[in-house]
């Protein structure tokens, strides 16, 4: 029997005017933040949401300094 799959919430973030979206799902309390600029997991701990946008935030971080956010929005 296939196992069903966590269903995935958006979650949105804004850095220096610019908005960026990505998913995350919670599963057995982890939660998993995945977007176009990398993947992070983390237990949750407080509301999965607020965990989420700072999984994203760190995820955004990473990419701007590589460069790979320049022109890219939503």
């Amino acid at each position: 029997m296939a196992k069903e799959q966590p269903q995935k919430y958006p979650v949105t973030v804004e850095i220096e005017g610019k908005r960026y979206t990505g998913f995350y799902t919670v599963n057995a309390g982890i939660i998993t933040l995945e977007s176009d600029w990398g993947e992070l997991r983390a237990h949750v701990g407080a509301t999965p949401e607020l965990i989420a946008r700072r999984l994203f935030f760190e995820i955004l971080r990473g990419a701007k300094s590589r460069g790979e956010l320049d022109g890219d929005e939503e």
